[in-house]
């Protein structure tokens, strides 16, 4: 008896040791679990995250939702080959106006002569002719270091008389167009020439071009297409000493033609008119 309960208490005495170390195993799995826990959940945060980084658009992508495809940035525009630069060169009978800062002895209205130059205090004559105002003033700003210590020098154009362009036939002003530019336009010439008239023949316009060396081949030009139409290919570089002719219709010539004697007839059937109602 005395041999039963002591194997009694060996056997309880072991099984609360193996009770204590599986609790300690199921303690360590609780903690261990709540790491894998956690790193299940920080994994799964980052995988969303990234996820929604995939899905979420850039700065950029954001921007270009917003702004409408007219307000994106556009290429650089770039002149096409063969256009002209408009830019005007000095030349003679032109009259430019020269501003010195602080030196009102040195600034003044002055023409171009017919050598293209100017007669300037101090200096003497000075070559402007085929010069942008721009050059114009760099020049005289070196030409006037001599006298002045750091000059400031602005031109400005008050007459533009060297290069011209002619448009005579059937427009509201015919004559001479002073130019702007070293070149204008058909169309440009013809509104500064106040537009064809009811009488002009607009699809049988000629333009010439003067040379001193060959014969002048003349352009044919339809106005009326580049007026009305919009086409573009009229619109020819006119440059100066060029000529536009708008000649009159079949009708209007006829008209002037018969003019000289239908007035006569009129009058003098206004006349026997008079006489018999007296």
């Amino acid at each position: 008896m005395k041999k039963l309960t002591q194997l009694l208490l060996i056997l309880c005495s072991f099984s609360l040791l193996q009770g204590g170390a599986q609790a300690q195993d199921f303690s360590g799995l609780q903690a261990n679990g709540g790491q894998s826990n956690n790193n299940s959940n920080t994994t799964a945060t980052s995988a969303t995250t990234a996820a929604n980084d995939t899905n979420t658009p850039s700065q950029e992508a954001k921007a270009r939702a917003v702004i409408p495809s007219s307000m994106e940035p556009r290429p650089a525009f770039k002149l096409l080959a063969g256009e002209l630069n408009s830019r005007y060169t000095l030349g003679p009978a032109d009259v430019i106006m020269i501003t010195v800062m602080r030196h009102p002895e040195v600034s003044g209205l002055y023409p171009i002569n017919t050598e293209g130059k100017i007669q300037y205090e101090f200096v003497g004559d000075i070559v402007l002719a085929g010069m942008t105002k721009d050059e114009a003033a760099q020049l005289l700003v070196k030409k006037l270091q001599t006298y002045i210590i750091n000059p400031e020098v602005t031109i400005k154009i008050t007459e533009y008389n060297s290069k011209v362009v002619y448009v005579i036939g059937e427009v509201g002003a015919p004559g001479k167009i002073y130019m702007r530019g070293d070149t204008i336009t058909v169309r440009d010439a013809l509104l500064a020439a106040n537009l064809p008239q009811l009488t002009a023949a607009t699809d049988a316009c000629t333009l010439f071009t003067p040379s001193a060396v060959s014969k002048v081949v003349p352009k044919k030009v339809n106005v009326y297409a580049l007026l009305y139409e919009g086409d573009l290919k009229q619109n020819y570089t006119m440059k100066p000493g060029d000529t536009i002719y708008m000649p009159p219709t079949l009708w209007a010539k006829i008209a002037r033609f018969l003019n000289p004697i239908t007035q006569p007839l009129g009058s003098a059937t206004g006349s026997a008119a008079a006489v018999a109602a007296l």
